[in-house]
Parts: C-alpha cells; structure tokens; sequence
C-alpha cells in the first residue's frame, strides 16, 4: 500500500508585485467587505470576473502557455500577503491559461472592480463585452463552489484524512 504524507496550511505567505495604489485598494476591499480575509477578497474577484478574464487570454495567440511578466517600474512594489493555498493555486494555474502574471491578473481584476465602484481609472485592459451564451456560464461561475474538503485527524494512529469533494462530479 502506498502512503502519501501532505501537509496542509491555513494560509501561504507569498508576494505580488503591485502598484501602491492596487494595493491599497486590495486591503481597502479586505477590511471593509471581507473582514480581512485576503483569500475571501481574492475569492470574490474570481466569482466577479473569470469569465471575462477568459476574453482576454493571451495564450492562444502566443502559442505558448509561459506566462508573461509585468515590466518592473518604479510604481511597482513587492507585497507579502498571506492567502489560501486553493485560491493562490488557482491564480498560478490561471496564470498559464491567460499568460499573464499572477500579481497582473490580480491587478487587472482589481482595476474592474474600482470601475464597477465608481474609481476615475483607466484601466491595463479594458474589461470585454460577454455574449449571452457566456453570461450563463458567468453566472454559473459566481454561485459555484468548484470543491469541498473535510478534514478528519485520528490521535490514536495519527492520521489524517482529507476528502475533496467536486460537486459537478
């Protein structure tokens, strides 16, 4: 029989390298929306815009699936923030899809939700239209939740059992 160990953690501590202003709003949105949960923020912001970002994949015409990475500027500084290994998974493997940055795919969401909330900005890339076709699918993507995991731990033989679960299954 095969084991496999893993070891889990509530949050990961990464960094992004983001302008000052994104990342000011990034907390802004935290604090005031999601109690300072980063992974809750960062959560919300895929439910609101991966159908769109999915227009916008560069992949396709790059024939490649690296990402690209933003240019270093003088506006930009690197973040440590600590997030949901799921949800910083989820921006990595976004990452090869789109072919952009983590750290750019979270400021190009960042920059539609300060236009959805009134922000003066001109935003890196300007958010795309959806067929309607596609507003179903974007609907379908802001109520779904893509897993469940139930965590069980047995101190008598020290193991620990972890169940995801994949509703669509």
């Amino acid at each position: 029989m095969r084991t496999q160990h893993f070891f889990t953690q509530e949050e990961c501590i990464t960094s992004i390298n983001i302008t000052l202003f994104h990342y000011q709003f990034l907390i802004y949105l935290t604090e005031t929306r999601f109690n300072g949960d980063l992974s809750l923020t960062v959560d919300y912001l895929f439910k609101r815009y991966l159908a769109y970002l999915y227009k916008i994949s560069q992949s396709p015409t790059k024939r490649t699936l690296t990402a690209t990475y933003q240019p270093r500027t003088k506006n930009y500084v690197i973040r440590k923030i600590r997030i949901n290994p799921t949800h910083w998974g989820k921006l990595y493997d976004l990452r090869f899809f789109l072919g952009y940055s983590m750290s750019f795919i979270l400021r190009i969401m960042l920059d539609w939700e300060m236009q959805e909330q009134q922000f003066p900005i001109e935003p890196i890339i300007i958010r795309p239209t959806l067929t309607p076709e596609e507003e179903v699918i974007h609907a379908y993507i802001q109520f779904e939740n893509n897993y469940s995991c139930h965590n069980r731990l047995s101190h008598v033989n020290l193991e620990v059992y972890s169940e995801f679960l994949c509703p669509a299954a």
